[in-house]
């Protein structure tokens, strides 16, 4: 039995940057993988044919999820896969923003491709993974990205960029629907006549992905267009953001389309970034603190 531990990512800041014909939105978000929450996949090869996922947690579909579909996508590619029973821990909450689906689709398939005879090169993967989910091909490289279009164009960036940064994680059981979230967005961008592809990280004056990109240290800038829209319909994560923001934080969002809220504290404010974890772990959220 091998057990693979799968990791999160959050989202510093996040720009809708365009529709595609198929209805799917283009973005440009700067992801930073983190090692908690995460999932942990117990794998058996079973000898036989095909995948057997096992799992307790609510609201998983055994026969049809990232897990079936990444093996697959897989097996259309390589014909030589283990039949395996995957008894999937989840630790990463669901419809929190942090690609906890992704990242159990990628850590099988990497699973998988270091045991065939004729394992797929990172390109190949990387084109299995995006039929799978657009953030799976990420979670293939596990580093700091650049991801634009739909997850397709990754350019990894420093992992020292934020050297020092203080990282506060806020999950609260508040399940947020991401085709709610981008149906609220397309139709407030309807209602408010603006062009839609205008809001670009990459402007013109810094030719980087916000303020972390650009190499900027002395001011934390981080925005989701997602965010007005999910806010008005989960109101209490706003109140977590401003309390992250009350207590310190220098720069606070939501993750991808919610809910989780991410916080950052500069090197300086590390008692408050502890003070805030601490304050704001409760019976409804589960806090994580992280160092980069």
């Amino acid at each position: 039995m091998s057990v693979v531990v799968a990791g999160c990512k959050v989202n510093l800041g996040l720009r809708i940057t365009g529709v595609r014909e198929n209805g799917y939105h283009e973005l440009d978000s700067l992801f930073w993988p983190l090692p908690r929450p995460c999932d942990r996949l117990h794998i058996r090869e079973t000898g036989a044919a095909g995948l057997t996922v096992l799992c307790d947690t609510p609201g998983i579909n055994l026969e049809n999820n990232t897990l079936t579909k990444a093996y697959a996508a897989l097996a259309k590619r390589v014909p030589d896969l283990p039949g395996l029973e995957v008894r999937l821990n989840k630790g990463i909450p669901a419809g929190a923003g942090l690609g906890g689906g992704s990242s159990d689709a990628a850590a099988l398939l990497r699973w998988l491709n270091s045991r065939v005879s004729s394992p797929l090169d990172d390109q190949a993967l990387a084109e299995v993974a995006l039929t799978v989910g657009a953030d799976t091909p990420f979670f293939l490289i596990n580093k700091p990205c650049r991801v634009r279009g739909i997850g397709e164009i990754i350019e990894p960036c420093r992992d020292d960029a934020l050297a020092g940064i203080h990282l506060v994680l806020v999950c609260s059981q508040i399940h947020a629907s991401t085709p709610q979230a981008y149906a609220d967005y397309d139709a407030a961008l309807k209602a408010s006549d603006t062009v839609s592809g205008q809001n670009c990280l990459t402007k013109t004056e810094s030719k980087a992905n916000g303020t972390f990109l650009s190499g900027v240290r002395t001011e934390l800038s981080i925005h989701n267009d997602l965010e007005d829209v999910v806010f008005s319909r989960h109101p209490q994560l706003a109140e977590i953001k401003a309390n992250l923001l009350r207590l310190g934080a220098g720069a606070v969002a939501m993750s991808g389309s919610g809910s989780s809220i991410v916080a950052l504290f500069a090197h300086e404010f590390h008692v408050e970034s502890q003070a805030a974890a601490a304050m704001l772990q409760g019976e409804n959220r589960r806090v994580y603190a992280h160092v980069l």
